[in-house]
């Protein structure tokens, strides 16, 4: 099979401002300079930091491809408006679970959101989406779960304590299930690699700031959150049923020129 390359972005927290938008933007410019386009865009979640439908306006304005832009919810996703901007011919309030294919890589996108609270869980509807999905994909198909919340804890006294409140399902799932080869998350704003029921968990940072670990967490009730590093994404290379995946930091100020000889 061919190779099949991911760019996964999160936390863009569009909020009407400048600077969150110019950060995306530069990403996404970046991606389109590539030599090799990845296959698709994935988004993990806080497309917009309150989930109103003028954030997802300029969501939509910024996060323009020639390749599918594939977008999930967070926590400071609002349901309603994300749809209406994004998905536009739904309604609804129920999660916004979604697949796509490309060249025999499958990624199940589920909604780990809860209207009107921080932490994450998978609604019976969800198992239900993903259970279905994985009955229907090919034999030799990889698949990669995608959503925003983490499914255990990563050493984030921010995070942690709001991640996906009932993963033991999922993990059983995926244990029981060669084809899935890796989850991916954001939420964190922090890039992260671990493992999650014997398979790769891989945590992409965010775009918009990061957020310290808990050995940089100064005193109680301190959020270290760090407004000064370059915005950064994930690309993931997938080929033969094998993953790597490489964290990629995008200068603001564009590509560097070639060092003279």
């Amino acid at each position: 099979m061919p190779m099949v390359l991911l760019a996964q972005l999160s936390d863009t927290h569009f909020n009407m401002g400048a600077r969150n938008n110019e950060r995306a933007e530069r990403v996404m410019a970046f991606l389109a300079e590539l030599p090799q386009r990845p296959d698709a865009i994935l988004v993990t979640g806080d497309i917009a930091d309150e989930g109103d439908i003028e954030e997802y306006q300029q969501a939509r304005a910024a996060l323009i491809a020639d390749v599918p832009v594939l977008i999930l919810p967070g926590n400071h996703d609002d349901r309603g408006n994300l749809r209406s901007v994004f998905f536009p011919d739904t309604s609804g309030y129920g999660p916004i679970n979604q697949s796509h294919t490309v060249d025999g890589v499958t990624l199940a996108l589920l909604d780990s959101s809860i209207p009107g609270k921080p932490e994450g869980l998978f609604d019976e509807e969800t198992y239900t989406f993903l259970t279905d999905l994985l009955a229907a994909a090919p034999a030799d198909e990889s698949i990669i779960v995608a959503m925003h919340h983490p499914p255990r804890p990563v050493q984030s006294t921010v995070c942690d304590p709001i991640r996906l409140t009932n993963p033991e399902r999922l993990a059983e799932i995926m244990a029981g299930d060669d084809r899935i080869i890796a989850v991916l998350t954001g939420h964190v704003h922090a890039g992260v690699m671990t493992q999650f029921a014997g398979k790769p968990l891989i945590v992409a940072p965010s775009v918009s700031s990061t957020i310290g670990l808990e050995w940089e967490r100064a005193a109680p009730g301190h959020v270290p959150i760090d407004f000064a590093p370059d915005p950064s994404l994930v690309f993931h290379s997938i080929q033969d049923g094998e993953l790597l995946s490489t964290f990629r930091p995008i200068a603001m100020g564009g590509w560097l020129s070639e060092p003279d000889d």
